[in-house]
């Protein structure tokens, strides 16, 4: 079963922003690990561990923006159902970031994660209410970096 990131907002976000993505990943019971400098020059992983439990790891030298989309992206990968006995651990890379990403479970991971540190109806509300237009002022409401909310907006629907 796959739970999506307005579930996820619903039960465990305060309503605050930005959304804070490791609270959200320790109250779903996954243990959040930053490693200065990760192996294979990945930006985080999400592992399965044989006991059952699940750990995502960042690599907490990237700017904070990285680190909080690649902390929702593992969470993506999670909520999502990506992990299972034969797919045990997902290493990403900054390649897997891209909306061209090559993997359709990293496309729908991506798109999670965009959603969890970016909600619609949140977005729409900053513009629509608060009068917050600008490109890097919505990115730093939402502590995420302009090329990501750039295509956050673009891809529900409001072109800037």
């Amino acid at each position: 079963m796959t739970v999506t990131p307005t579930d996820l907002l619903r039960q465990h976000w305060d309503g605050s922003l930005p959304v804070d993505v490791i609270t959200i990943a320790e109250k779903m019971g996954i243990k959040v690990t930053g490693e200065f400098g990760m192996t294979d020059s990945a930006s985080g992983c999400i592992e399965r561990h044989p006991d059952g439990s699940f750990e995502i790891t960042y690599d907490i030298t990237e700017a904070q923006v990285r680190q909080r989309f690649t902390i929702a992206h593992e969470i993506g990968h999670y909520a999502l159902g990506h992990l299972n006995e034969q797919h045990r651990c997902f290493r990403d890379h900054p390649s897997n970031f891209m909306s061209n990403a090559q993997s359709a479970q990293e496309r729908q991971a991506n798109a999670f994660a965009a959603e969890l540190l970016m909600p619609q109806s949140i977005v729409k509300y900053a513009i629509q209410s608060k009068g917050v237009h600008k490109v890097a002022d919505l990115a730093n409401v939402f502590n995420v970096s302009q090329a990501a909310m750039s295509y956050r907006l673009k891809n529900i629907g409001i072109t800037r």
